[in-house]
């Protein structure tokens, strides 16, 4: 598994590195974003980490360029704990965030747990349609009777989480687990603003599927 690690501290990207190299991986390590935008061009690449504060491009404005053409895990590796921050890198497509300093038991456990997802999503690539929704999962596209459905890249893994799984009802920490990532530390109320927000986009655009509450235990998808 190949990785590219983004970090413009040099110790801990050389710690990285070591570590990461030990675990079994293979590792390209850059110092800025212009290199990894580079890198990224001219290799293939299992899983990125990329650190949120570079010196030339945000780690998040890379993110958002890479997620326009390609859907490799992006593991958001960052000082910047704040829920804000977190729920930034995952909006932009961040597949996980983990806070330094790094536990790289934890960190090698995410990188697989990341790259398991996306190949059990490449598996599936195509189309899943319920009523008048459909998602294009390869292409991270979403519509309503044929009509774009603008959804963030979140927003868009949890619908496809809902769809997958319709009419079984799935708790928040369900929900934390495969679409957030494991062990999320971010505020308890994130997976209900995102349902939330998720949810009225399908009424104003007049889908025929609704996310419903059930009290006490969590979300399941209907079609009406």
């Amino acid at each position: 598994m190949k990785l590219l690690v983004v970090e413009d501290e040099h110790s801990l990207a050389r710690l990285m590195h070591l570590e990461l190299e030990h675990a079994g991986f293979s590792v390209d390590v850059v110092h800025s974003g212009h290199d990894a935008l580079r890198y990224f061009a001219e290799h293939h690449y299992d899983c990125i980490l990329l650190d949120v504060m570079l010196p030339d491009l945000s780690g998040f404005e890379i993110c958002r360029r890479i997620r326009l053409q390609a859907s490799v895990p992006i593991l958001m590796v960052t000082a910047r704990g704040q829920t804000p921050d977190i729920v930034a890198g995952l909006e932009l497509g961040g597949d996980d965030y983990i806070v330094k300093p790094v536990n790289f038991e934890e960190l090698t456990a995410r990188i697989r747990a990341v790259t398991r997802r996306n190949q059990t999503r490449e598996h599936d690539a195509g189309k899943l349609a319920i009523q008048n929704l459909c998602l294009v999962i390869d292409e991270f596209r979403a519509e309503v009777a044929g009509k774009p459905l603008s959804l963030s890249a979140l927003e868009f893994r949890l619908l496809e989480h809902f769809v997958r799984n319709q009419k079984l009802v799935q708790s928040r920490e369900a929900l934390l687990e495969h679409v957030w990532g494991i062990d999320f530390r971010g505020e308890s109320n994130m997976v209900d603003v995102s349902v939330g927000r998720l949810r009225r986009k399908l009424r104003q655009a007049g889908s025929d599927v609704d996310i419903e509450t059930i009290r006490g235990v969590g979300y399941v998808l209907r079609d009406e």
